[in-house]
């Protein structure tokens, strides 16, 4: 609410860096979510969170505790993201979230990931939905963002 009222009082942008979604969700018009140092998604909040692109966005909204999964425990478990953060020293190859994405293709490890259209519009770096990936994961991904 104070930072809603400083913006609007002083006209001022907003860059806020947090992990804490609930925030974003609550404060935020525009999002880049960022992995390793580099922006993998961006969108208005509501593309984000509702149609998430990147495999590492959509891990993070799902390891999110929800109001429903609190009121009947044991129904759900919150979701981990496999694996670990790689060091900004030793990054991988192409995709710095490829050692640990589920969906993971040989495409991924060969040089600087670019920006591609998600099903929500917005863009995010994935080859799932880059058109020279043709495995069912990629297809799949396309099929969804071109309906």
């Amino acid at each position: 609410e104070l930072l809603a009222r400083l913006q609007q009082e002083m006209q001022l942008g907003l860059l806020l860096i947090t992990h804490d979604l609930g925030v974003v969700a609550e404060v935020c018009d525009h999002v880049a979510v960022m992995y390793a140092g580099q922006i993998i998604e961006e969108g208005t909040a509501r593309e984000i969170f509702k149609d998430p692109g990147h495999p590492y966005t959509r891990g993070l909204l799902r390891s999110v505790p929800r109001l429903h999964d609190a009121l009947n425990p044991g129904l759900s478990r919150l979701e981990t993201i496999e694996g670990t953060v790689p060091s900004l020293y030793d990054l991988p190859p192409g995709c710095r979230f490829a050692p640990r994405c589920p969906h993971r293709a040989p495409i991924c490890d060969e040089g600087k990931i670019p920006f591609f259209a998600t099903p929500g519009g917005h863009p995010a770096r994935c080859t799932l939905y880059d058109p020279q990936r043709d495995d069912a994961a990629a297809k799949e991904a396309r099929e969804r963002r071109d309906a």
